[in-house]
């Protein structure tokens, strides 16, 4: 199945003459960790899921928001949210940036836990997503990231949303808007319950949140509250010789910012906390599963628990920070300041030193802390048509030795005067620390280490991007970027061949060439009956094999990624949204069973997504269906993915609609 890179190139030549007519119109695409740019002439890699975009899909996690995203990898242990690990452009989901609301989230314990929101899809305005990694990102943004714009709704209204579907599914929903122009609110709760598509695949997950914004002569303020909790069965989610697992997190987040103009300058700062709380147990306990005998040891039918177990893995973190940024337009063209500083830590059974733990007495006799600094300063420049950016970027972080520099340099030039066509190259570099788990983990097998590096990593990308208006009120923007990665001490966990160890270590050099070409039409109008459609292909190869060890995350990457995101309206009232996506993925996992490593195979995902929503009526309707093809895979590891999954919907909606 794979496809080699000549045949993107061959689908280009047909459009050449068509864009070269075609009437410009170009959308701001503003993201606020650089620079206040249009998305035409900005040289990143820049993909923008609309509000359109996002009902249309109708999913009750972010994950399946971005399943069909260009160069996105969405790696699911368990389905609707219960564990997703994003990769952008082969990287690991490590490597990977979130910005919510002008705030950088992190998950210091591992990233695993880095998309435990507590915030539903209809939270979400719009999603961008960066391909490519950057300093203006922050550390840990090796490969781009996901950058999320919440908030309150501008019309008074409440809404009440209940599902159903396969497997018990069962998800409730409600949120309030309410406020004057100048002062918005928003609280939004949902719960949602599987009983699992097979033995211990069950999940319950609650989330509930606060959105404020007020509008003042001394500036915007934005106040976000929210938590989530969520249990679920882990069936072979981290190996597949103690199948029966199970996880159980909590978390907490909080963030206020402040947005103002100052004598010329727009600023920007917030402070942040995240909580989080992690209970994992690698043979689950609880009726059916395993329960204490009289001698106090865990036993279920199979057996009891072997004697090196020592209870379940719990694991406390926290991160707290501030941010403040500031951009200037002159006539030297814009500045951008910028710098952000967290605190991590964690408190574990399982993770740290005891010099940082609660005490031997406490269950969190371990821990450990650390403080991390990113600082930038960045210029752009116009001259003619071509355009000029220079970002240096530091970060500083207590656990690593000395600073690292990460900046980016690019060009873009508007290749006519109206910028419809525009060619762009840049040059970047970024890196990430190790996580605690990376760094402490030793039970069930898995082996980390205190001695890792850094990853670093360096970028060089070109592409072009052409945008036109099409007479039927469309837009339509065709894109290609070449790329490639010189990765360095890139963090993997491996089991070499004839070893029962997964280990944390340093790879050696790695270093990845892609490419990824897409054609994206948007209704620009309210009355064409096509409201979106993208298709796109992206190629990834990496100079390195996981011949003779397993590799769990930085080779066992996507070589083939095609997508189809089609939403159109057949009727007044009616919306289809379609979604397409083949993957051929490298590598494969080894399977206890049969004693041998299992290569992945080619899959094909195909779902779809019908909604009704009449203007006289309060209420909307859906029923979707995902892996309508009924395909047997796996995303990673032993752990299968469920089969067709059917679920139907109703919405009721109080005041403007």
């Amino acid at each position: 199945m794979t496809i080699r890179y000549p045949l993107a190139l061959l689908l280009l030549a047909p459009f050449f003459p068509a864009f070269g007519q075609d009437t410009l119109s170009i959308p701001e695409a503003v993201i606020q960790t650089t620079f206040s740019e249009t998305a035409a002439a900005s040289p990143r890699n820049l993909v923008t899921l609309s509000p359109e975009v996002i009902a249309g899909a109708a999913q009750p996690s972010l994950d399946g928001l971005l399943e069909t995203v260009p160069g996105i990898d969405a790696r699911q242990r368990g389905p609707w949210g219960a564990q997703t690990d994003l990769s952008i452009r082969g990287g690991t989901f490590e490597q990977v940036a979130l910005w919510v609301d002008g705030i950088r989230w992190s998950a210091p314990h591992t990233g695993h836990h880095l998309l435990n929101l507590p915030l539903d899809p209809e939270d979400i305005q719009r999603v961008q997503v960066v391909r490519g990694g950057s300093g203006a990102l922050g550390s840990g943004g090796v490969t781009g990231g996901i950058v999320l714009h919440t908030g309150p709704g501008n019309a008074d209204e409440t809404a009440v949303s209940v599902e159903a579907g396969s497997y018990g599914w069962n998800r409730i929903r409600a949120r309030h808007d309410w406020g004057e122009d100048q002062t918005r609110h928003r609280i939004s709760i949902s719960r949602a319950a599987t009983d699992g598509f097979r033995d211990n695949t069950d999940l319950t997950m609650t989330r509930a949140r606060y959105a404020g914004r007020t509008v003042t002569d001394n500036g915007t303020f934005g106040l976000r509250i929210g938590g989530m909790a969520s249990a679920f069965g882990a069936q072979d989610f981290y190996t597949a010789n103690f199948p029966q697992q199970f996880e159980q997190v909590g978390l907490w987040q909080g963030q206020l910012t402040w947005q103002h103009k100052l004598r010329g300058w727009e600023v920007d700062a917030g402070l942040h906390h995240r909580s989080h709380s992690d209970r994992f147990e690698l043979f689950r306990e609880g009726e059916g599963h395993y329960v204490e005998d009289a001698d106090g040891v865990l036993t279920s039918d199979s057996g009891p628990v072997p004697t090196w177990y020592q209870g379940a893995n719990q694991h406390r973190s926290a991160v707290s920070g501030a941010r403040a940024g500031a951009r200037r337009v002159s006539d030297w063209g814009e500045t951008l300041l910028s710098a952000d500083f967290r605190r991590e830590g964690v408190v574990s059974n399982r993770l740290g030193l005891a010099e940082f733990g609660r005490g031997d007495s406490s269950i969190y006799a371990l821990g450990d802390r650390r403080m991390n600094l990113d600082v930038g300063i960045g210029q752009r420049a116009e001259i003619g048509r071509l355009t000029a950016r220079a970002l240096a970027a530091w970060n500083v972080n207590s656990a690593a030795a000395g600073p690292h520099f990460i900046p980016e340099a690019s060009l873009s030039l508007r290749i006519d005067e109206t910028g419809r066509a525009v060619a762009f190259a840049s040059a970047r570099r970024s890196v990430r620390m190790p996580s605690y788990t990376d760094l402490y983990y030793t039970v069930g097998g898995a082996q980390g280490s205190q001695d890792l590096l850094p990853e670093e990593a360096e970028h060089l990308e070109f592409g072009y991007r052409l945008t036109g208006d099409l007479s039927d009120g469309h837009r339509l923007v065709l894109s290609q970027h070449v790329f490639h990665r010189w990765g360095r001490n890139l963090i993997d966990w491996v089991r070499f061949n004839g070893s029962s160890i997964t280990e944390a270590t340093n790879l050696r050099e790695v270093n990845f060439s892609g490419q990824e070409f897409s054609l994206s039409a948007q209704a620009t109008e309210d009355e064409p009956a096509l409201r979106y459609f993208t298709v796109s292909l992206a190629f990834m190869e990496a100079d390195e094999t996981s011949t003779g060890f397993e590799s769990n995350y930085v080779l066992d990457i996507l070589n083939t990624k095609a997508d189809v995101i089609l939403g159109f309206r057949p009727l007044d009232h009616w919306v289809v949204d379609v979604r397409w996506s083949a993957q051929d993925r490298n590598g494969g996992y080894y399977d206890p069973v049969a004693g041998a490593e299992i290569e992945f195979e080619p899959v094909q995902l195909l779902g779809a997504t019908v909604r009704w929503s009449p203007e006289s009526l309060p209420v909307a309707a859906h029923i979707r269906v995902d892996n309508a093809l009924d395909v047997n895979y796996v995303d990673i590891g032993n752990v299968d993915q469920p089969g067709r999954w059917i679920r139907a919907g109703l919405t009721w909606t109080s005041g403007q609609k």
